[in-house]
């Protein structure tokens, strides 16, 4: 669950030139909490918080639309 206002970065981690997940949450994996928000191990994307990195089966798209039209604003995703 992350609150809008806590949400750094949304990187799109499915396509095959995405590096993000190999290049950088394993790399930095001692510094911030991984969640594994997906729906069997099928990650979309990945969103960056101060301390956190959550994978999520949520594409980065859909998380952009909601953000930009202001989708339940201070809103607590779940990804269920």
């Amino acid at each position: 669950m992350v609150k809008n206002s806590e949400i750094i970065a949304v990187f799109n981690i499915r396509s095959p030139q995405s590096t993000i997940l190999n290049d950088y949450v394993k790399k930095y994996q001692d510094q911030y909490k991984i969640v594994d928000v997906s729906v069997g191990n099928v990650y979309a994307s990945c969103i960056l918080t101060a301390d956190t990195v959550y994978l999520s089966s949520i594409s980065s798209t859909t998380l952009k639309k909601r953000a930009c039209e202001g989708f339940l604003t201070d809103a607590v995703y779940n990804n269920y």
